[in-house]
């Protein structure tokens, strides 16, 4: 009778803990909404005339459901002799376009100018041509008593005159699953030709897939900005933990200095690889 006694009022007392869970919504403070850019001219290396793309939004609070898009923003580029290139936004989505920007490696510097709530936004960037893809390789390597895929591309660093280091930049997409980002210095490398492994940690790879590579030669500001976005996506914790360092990108505030913008204006040129995973 004890023993029934004792179940029965542990039982009442579980069931009284579960009927007493409820959510609570933190109250967080939320920061004055902040300007967020992602500007990308990613030139074909068989164009020369390509598209630029530039996304604008407004931070917002951590409950919030939607990102505010920035409309009716006064946006342009100008290359390095002067001309002037006007973005349009594309139906009220807060995404800027034109069809119509020149590459030049000579003149290479590409000025973003952004106008919007009464604030004028300026973003620098030089342009860098981007080694060709030499070849892209498959192959198993046994881990752990698992066979996993490897795919690894090459490519032939070449020093640049009055630069001490050449930085690259990959993007590696597998089906419609989180890319796989590497970026990288020639620092121990120069002059070589550089490998870049993409390893299948999660045996994703099933024989059929189609694997691609995006490749860019970067800026020396884009690498730091790739490298803090990566080690704070990668250092764990929740989503209240504060980051390791502030990310800063190129877009300042010339109106209101100390106010910039958050994201990158990226000018590279983009080479593209693909391969089809095989049977071994």
């Amino acid at each position: 009778m004890k023993t029934i006694i004792s179940k029965l009022v542990l039982f009442t007392f579980i069931l009284g803990l579960i009927s007493c869970e409820k959510v609570i919504d933190l109250e967080l403070n939320t920061g004055e909404p902040t300007l967020v850019v992602e500007g990308n001219i990613d030139f074909n290396p068989e164009k020369t005339i390509d598209t630029v793309s530039v996304k604008l939004t407004m931070t917002t609070g951590y409950y919030e459901k939607e990102i505010p898009k920035v409309n009716n923003a006064t946006v342009w580029i100008e290359d390095g002799k002067g001309n002037r290139y006007t973005l349009i936004e594309v139906d009220q989505t807060g995404e800027y376009i034109s069809t119509e920007v020149k590459k030049d490696f000579v003149n290479n510097k590409y000025i973003l100018h952004i106008e919007h709530n009464n604030q004028v936004y300026e973003a620098v960037e030089e342009l860098i041509t981007t080694p060709e893809i030499i070849k892209i390789e498959q192959s198993k390597i046994n881990i752990m008593g698992k066979d996993l895929y490897q795919i690894k591309s090459y490519f032939q660093d070449t020093p640049i005159e009055g630069k001490r280091l050449n930085y690259y930049f990959n993007y590696f997409q597998h089906k419609a699953l989180n890319p796989e980002i590497r970026v990288q210095s020639n620092e121990f490398s120069k002059g070589n030709v550089i490998d870049v492994t993409f390893l299948d940690i999660d045996e994703k790879y099933q024989v059929g897939d189609t694997v691609t590579l995006d490749f860019h030669q970067i800026s020396r500001n884009y690498y730091d900005f790739l490298h803090m976005l990566s080690a704070s996506i990668s250092n764990g914790g929740g989503p209240f933990q504060a980051p390791i360092a502030q990310i800063k990108g190129n877009v300042k505030n010339l109106t209101t200095p100390g106010k910039d913008a958050k994201g990158y204006f990226r000018v590279t040129e983009r080479r593209t690889i693909s391969h089809t995973i095989y049977e071994e």
